[in-house]
């Protein structure tokens, strides 16, 4: 029983929002990462760090994040600045091959093997 305006606006809505998150900008928004989930707080989301990405899983708002107990915004430090899945040099940087990856997973893994070997070599 929704209208389809309000389908068509909150759609828009969410799109335009999602791209401002993942559009690796330093905006800051201050003490609004309390209520919407932006850029600032959702880098932690990405981090290599699993103590970090574990929270801040709010897609438009964070509201939900505060309730649960998975909001992050540490006052001590800024965002980090590498992000993504550790070791998987070969993930691809292409918008369609990331849409194809979970289809290629396997085949992504294997071709970062070699350069996480080299990694974990020269680090001994």
């Amino acid at each position: 029983g929704c209208p389809v305006e309000v389908i068509a606006l909150l759609g828009t809505a969410s799109a335009v929002h999602g791209y401002f998150q993942h559009a690796n900008l330093g905006t800051r928004i201050g003490w609004l990462n309390y209520f919407f989930s932006m850029a600032e707080l959702h880098r932690w989301h990405h981090s290599r760090e699993i103590d970090e990405a574990n929270h801040n899983y709010g897609q438009n708002v964070i509201v939900w994040d505060l309730v649960f107990g998975s909001f992050y915004w540490p006052d001590d430090r800024e965002p980090p600045e590498a992000i993504g899945l550790p070791g998987l040099t070969a993930f691809p940087m292409t918008y369609l091959r990331q849409l194809a990856s979970p289809f290629t997973f396997g085949r992504i893994r294997r071709a970062s093997e070699p350069a996480a070997r080299s990694d974990s070599e020269a680090t001994v």
